[in-house]
């Protein structure tokens, strides 16, 4: 894989992420989001297990913590990103989320990496045409939760950086297996935990609309998207992971008026504002991808 084919990678797997919430409003809102996050993690874990088992046998102690360091860090961010958007606007959400952008060029100056100022205008960029895409109410942004929208935002740049740090030296196979492991293990330690307070048992729903959005969500987000990702993060910065993945809301978009055939629904509206958005969107991708990789790092 070269740095084409890992942008080209991360597109598509951008596409998957796009397309998911029409399948994730067939998750009953009664259920433990512990309990989804077992079950899809389990299943994305035996997926992922099955294609690259033979790899197992290369595994060491210290990649097994950096898998679970991995699985904790996601875990972070799935559990901020549920307290702040309970009875948030979608759109307000995902542009909150989308913190992370700001995000990953803090970390890397702690890290005592550089980032291009092309890479930079690019991200300000995105966000402004994130705003217009997701027709975000700005008054809004001032909402209590944003704030752990924002903390779940900081724990997924968290993430990227991670992967791009240890993907150059660890075995990517191995640590896509880790993280699904540890984080089926971790969520289900929760699940676990919600049920000793709470009460109740360990059920989940025997609705299809639930299995539909198991199955998509663990084949092709817990198992596609997280090997896709650590391999293509080999070739790409976190930065422009992070950019090629804030293109997510354009597919939301085009995808929308197929996908409610398949899953019912709405279709989402596609405005001028949201259109204009889109452009930005990608203009503050190009610009911030003619910066090579190497600018990121000092």
């Amino acid at each position: 894989m070269n740095k084409l084919e890992a942008g080209v990678s991360l597109v598509i797997i951008t596409f998957f992420a796009g397309v998911q919430y029409p399948f994730l409003s067939g998750v009953v809102a009664s259920v433990s989001v512990f309990a989804f996050l077992t079950v899809t993690n389990f299943i994305g874990f035996l997926i992922i297990l099955a294609a690259f088992w033979g790899e197992l046998f290369r595994l060491t102690k210290k990649q097994a913590l950096q898998s679970g360091l991995l699985a904790a860090e996601m875990l972070m961010f799935n559990i901020f990103s549920l307290l702040g958007s309970s009875g948030m606007d979608p759109s307000v959400t995902s542009f909150a989320l989308t913190g992370y952008l700001l995000f990953i060029p803090l970390l890397y100056f702690l890290l005592r990496k550089k980032v291009h100022r092309r890479a930079l205008i690019g991200t300000g960029a995105v966000l402004a045409g994130l705003l217009l895409a997701l027709e975000a109410d700005p008054a809004r942004l001032w909402d209590a939760r944003i704030l752990l929208l924002l903390i779940a935002g900081f724990f997924f740049a968290l993430y990227m950086v991670t992967v791009e740090k240890l993907c150059v030296n660890a075995n990517p196979s191995i640590l896509s297996m880790g993280r699904m492991f540890f984080g089926f293990v971790s969520a289900l330690a929760c699940w676990t935990a919600e049920i000793l307070i709470t009460g109740g048992g360990f059920t989940v729903p025997d609705a299809p609309g639930f299995w539909n959005s198991v199955i998509f969500i663990s084949v092709f987000i817990c198992g596609f998207y997280c090997v896709v990702q650590i391999y293509a993060q080999r070739y790409l910065s976190a930065m422009d992971a992070g950019l090629i993945f804030s293109t997510e809301v354009i597919f939301t978009l085009l995808a929308s008026p197929l996908l409610v055939r398949v899953t019912g629904g709405t279709a989402e509206p596609i405005t001028g504002f949201k259109l204009a958005g889109c452009a930005i969107i990608v203009a503050g991708v190009l610009i911030a991808g003619g910066v090579k990789r190497g600018a990121h790092e000092k």
